[in-house]
């Protein structure tokens, strides 16, 4: 009897350490992205008045593609030097969908705005942020402001500084938009 019992336990623990070994060997559950602006991170919603004319945009409305939210006004000298670069990324970069975000609670006037828009040739929507609440929970300190959001709607990087052509193109790639032989932009 007792050569029975001693068995039953070796079985018993047998089976013990192999259903720890299961559990701990299966793939880890993902845990739920939060949303919020950091690195990682989903994107938060917004929906702000386009600048050219009566409608809105809603962000969580271009998932599914990769996004470039630039948060500029058309006083800083910063945000005028690389409105051109940005431009040329959305016009060469079919996939892509760039997000203007003007302060426009900083603009002297929509005119000043508008004018900005057609000097650099801008064709992407602008969308204007009349209280600088998406500004501000978005967290922008200093614009230039860019915000570069995968096809998830995961951020995927953040930076407050003009950007360059070749920073664009680093940035543009770390969402999945990549460079063709013609030196433009596509995804």
């Amino acid at each position: 009897m007792r050569r029975t019992w001693s068995i039953v336990g070796t079985v018993v623990a047998a089976l013990a350490v192999v259903a720890l070994l299961v559990w701990g060997l299966r793939p880890a559950q993902r845990s739920p992205l939060t949303i919020g602006t950091q690195v990682g991170q989903l994107a938060p919603d917004f929906t702000l008045q386009r600048l050219d004319g009566p409608g809105s945009l809603r962000l969580w409305s271009l998932r599914g593609h990769p996004v470039w939210i630039n948060f500029f006004a058309s006083w800083c000298a910063p945000c005028n030097a690389e409105a051109y670069d940005v431009a040329q990324a959305a016009e060469h970069s079919p996939g892509l969908r760039v997000v203007g975000v003007n302060l426009a609670n900083t603009e002297a006037s929509l005119a000043k705005v508008d004018a900005f828009v057609q000097q650099y040739g801008i064709k992407y929507p602008v969308v204007l942020d009349t209280k600088g609440s998406v500004a501000n929970s978005y967290g922008v300190q200093a614009i230039p402001t860019s915000f570069f959001i995968d096809r998830q709607g995961v951020i995927r990087a953040a930076v407050s500084k003009p950007l360059d052509p070749a920073e664009i193109a680093t940035y543009l790639g770390r969402i999945g938009v990549h460079e063709t032989t013609a030196g433009q932009v596509s995804p």
